[in-house]
């Protein structure tokens, strides 16, 4: 497993300074405050498409003069 400080991150949760890291392993990226104990996942690159196709969904609709 690979752990990173991120220097001037702030944590979403308890909004430490220099405290969250990320963690990396084979599979899966994520970060976590080491002070509060905070997490939360990276999507992956199939949740990103699958967000990206749902945006596609809706349709620009163009009407041009008369």
């Amino acid at each position: 497993m690979k752990k990173r400080f991120i220097a001037g991150a702030r944590c979403p949760k308890c909004e430490a300074l220099d405290r969250v890291v990320m963690l990396t392993d084979d599979e899966h990226e994520w970060i976590e405050c080491i002070e509060c104990g905070y997490s939360e996942n990276r999507p992956t690159h199939v949740e990103l498409q699958q967000a990206a196709a749902q945006e596609d969904e809706v349709g620009v609709i163009q009407f041009r003069p008369r």
